[in-house]
This record gives C-alpha cells, sequence and structure tokens, in this order.
C-alpha cells in the first residue's frame, strides 16, 4: 500500500505523451479551449484559463496539427483534478471513459453544414512532435 509520503508511486496503466496541442472541450452548452500538457490512453493533463469544477463530466476534442485538416482525437471523461498554477492558469486532469477515438466528425455534428469538427483557435507555430501520430497510432492499434 503506498502513502502520500511514500517515495514510490503507484504505476500508471498508460504512457503518458508530453505533447501541447489544441484541445476544445464541451461542458454543458459551453465550449470552452485548453492546451494539452500531457496526454495517454486513459486520460489528458491540460492547461486551461477556465476553471471546471472536479467531477464535471465533459467532452474532449485534440487537435492534431500537421496532419489532414480537421483531423482529431476524440472522447468524454471526468475531470479528476482541478488545481491553480502559478500562471494564472488551471491544470485539469481528465479521466477518459474509455480511449480516446481517432476521427474526422464533431463531438456534436452542429446544423452548420460548414462545420466539420470542433473548432480550436488558431495559432501560426503550433507545431507537433513526431509522437503525435505514433500516440494516434497506438491508440487506433490498441483500441
Amino acid at each position: 500500500m503506498t502513502t502520500l509520503d511514500s517515495p514510490q508511486r503507484p504505476q500508471r496503466s498508460s504512457i503518458r505523451y508530453q505533447l501541447q496541442l489544441p484541445v476544445s472541450l464541451k461542458l454543458a452548452h459551453k465550449e470552452l479551449y485548453a492546451q494539452s500538457e500531457n496526454i495517454s490512453l486513459a486520460g489528458i493533463l491540460l492547461s486551461s484559463a477556465f476553471l471546471i469544477p472536479e467531477g464535471s463530466a465533459v467532452e474532449v476534442a485534440v487537435g492534431i496539427v500537421r496532419s489532414r485538416p480537421g483531423t482529431f482525437l476524440s472522447g468524454r471523461g471526468k475531470v479528476v483534478r482541478a488545481q491553480p498554477k502559478d500562471t494564472g492558469d488551471f491544470a485539469l486532469a481528465i479521466k477518459m471513459d474509455r480511449a480516446f477515438e481517432f476521427g474526422t466528425q464533431g463531438l456534436n455534428p452542429s446544423s452548420d453544414s460548414e462545420r466539420k469538427g470542433p473548432q480550436f483557435p488558431q495559432e501560426k507555430s503550433r507545431v507537433v512532435a513526431s509522437g503525435g501520430l505514433h500516440l494516434a497510432l497506438a491508440w487506433h492499434t490498441e483500441t
């Protein structure tokens, strides 16, 4: 049994990938934007300007930049940790209900026929490490 003071931490069930990608969150009827800090098959850690209370159910879409436009990973999960950061933002840990799905359609397709998927803030210099494709392939082959 591991205690909080123990130098040992419980083993994680899946590998975390350090990826800074744009994230769209749907909470009730609001769409918020954040950035991933790390992603695994079981969850995601985000940096967000908005505090989302622990226990909140969210829909998550992670933009995969430098791939085909409109390609993203999506899923549903629950906020299991929300902590303020020194930067003034919040660290949000989300445990996914199941592994992310790879797709090109919106989480809830809108009536606007122009919209093909979740919208992400545009950033000129966003670059994804080669691990991003590896992560998508890992999710695709493990699910």
